[in-house]
């Protein structure tokens, strides 16, 4: 896999010189309760040639404040785009008998939505959960390598500080993301040498602790923010997670990845590169096979770093999904005027 990106100001310049009165466009977002959901469709809403469909994440537990931020959200996004194809599907990411279908339900929803004979398809990652978002990429990634040549896009906005303070509950069960398991938990790998490479996040390490254990991997690789916004946020990671690290995943500290934050391009060459080494390596040197799962958390743009080494590769991705979400806070934030300071677009080509 292939992907052409562009940064910042490029983003809105490759919109205008792209999207063509020939091109019909179909935009995939989320209504979610952080405001990053509006940019890129506040943005799309000049081009008559998108229709918009977003997918409203159904969680069993959630703040009122959180929901009525949602709200708040859906109102802008119904002015936004006046008189434009305007679709919310609910999507439950839990079931009653609480196993995860979060995957499963949303590519469900997009299927129909992606045979309406669209040329391009742009998922927007900014306030998507993982568990949403990278299967409806793949699907989207999968009609552009098939014979229906749909042009498959991933945008992702990012700030450096949310104005809105969340914590989230996990699932507290490990699994593979819905088409991320690749040959995992078959017989033909259950010796491989598994090579462990999670994104430290703050508040992670209860999550990140029972993956290793699920996974019991034979080396573990975690990924740490350099450069990042806050100089000393990797270190400060590197504080937190200093009894996981040094005991109980026994990492050499020469084998931490540093990844720059807010640039997916560097999380997936850095995975790439340690990928592809490792298997000329054991190729020769074992008759076990080499695997390589990744575990994303926190930021988004980093995230989706992990997804486009996924889909290049093959790998397995291991996740927790958040069952709720919680905050302290007792009144809806004030949108910002402000354009968020990343900005990427990716296009995913075959």
């Amino acid at each position: 896999m292939k992907f052409v990106t562009s940064h910042g100001d490029d983003c809105r310049q490759f919109f205008l010189d792209y999207v063509v009165k020939d091109r019909k466009c179909l935009y995939i977002g989320t209504l979610g309760f952080n405001e990053l959901c509006l940019h890129y469709p506040r943005v799309l809403a000049g081009f008559p040639n998108f229709d918009f469909l977003f997918l409203v994440e159904e969680r069993p537990e959630v703040s009122e404040i959180l929901k009525r931020s949602a709200q708040r959200n859906k109102d802008v996004l119904i002015q936004a785009l006046t008189h434009r194809s305007l679709r919310f599907e609910n999507v439950p990411i839990v079931a009653d008998d609480t196993a995860n279908v979060a995957g499963r339900r949303a590519t469900r929803v997009c299927q129909s939505a992606l045979s309406n004979g669209y040329s391009d398809v742009f998922v927007d990652a900014s306030a998507m959960s993982r568990g949403v978002c990278f299967p409806i990429i793949k699907q989207a990634y999968e009609r552009c390598r098939s014979a229906l040549g749909v042009n498959a896009h991933v945008v992702v906005a990012g700030r450096n500080k949310s104005s809105l303070r969340v914590a989230s509950m996990s699932s507290d069960a490990p699994q593979y993301v819905h088409g991320f398991q690749s040959d995992m938990d078959t017989d033909s790998v259950r010796s491989a040498l598994k090579l462990w490479i999670p994104q430290l996040s703050e508040g992670s390490a209860t999550s990140l602790n029972r993956i290793h254990r699920a996974l019991a991997p034979d080396e573990s690789c975690p990924i740490l923010p350099f450069p990042s916004a806050d100089p000393r946020r990797g270190d400060l990671l590197l504080r937190e997670f200093q009894e996981p690290v040094l005991n109980d995943w026994d990492v050499n500290l020469l084998d931490v990845i540093y990844a720059h934050e807010s640039d997916p391009t560097d999380v997936c060459e850095t995975i790439t590169r340690i990928h592809k080494s490792r298997e000329e390596s054991f190729a020769s040197s074992t008759p076990r096979p080499a695997r390589t799962i990744l575990s994303p958390t926190g930021s988004r743009i980093g995230s989706v770093g992990m997804l486009l080494a996924a889909l290049r590769m093959d790998l397995p991705i291991m996740y927790e999904e958040s069952i709720g979400y919680t905050s302290a806070l007792s009144v809806v934030p004030e949108l910002s005027d402000n354009i968020p300071e990343h900005l990427w677009h990716v296009w995913l080509t075959p």
